[in-house]
């Protein structure tokens, strides 16, 4: 049987959200993340804050006096 409109439409934004959740877990910066998925990271970004998406901060280039 075919998948109807309204399961395409659950399935992609299901798809997105494990494919973002999944960057994230592996320890992705979000710069790196928005070039792997060819996205502005403003775009990635607003996606992460409308789902709530857990993006744990990595620091990078700081010195210790910072």
């Amino acid at each position: 049987m075919m998948e109807t409109w309204e399961e395409m439409t659950v399935r992609h934004k299901r798809e997105r959200m494990e494919l973002v959740q999944s960057l994230a877990q592996s320890h992705y910066t979000q710069t790196q993340a928005a070039k792997i998925l060819n996205v502005k990271k403003t775009c990635l970004n607003n996606f992460i804050k409308r789902n709530k998406v857990h993006w744990p901060v990595i620091r990078q280039g700081r010195t210790k006096n910072d």
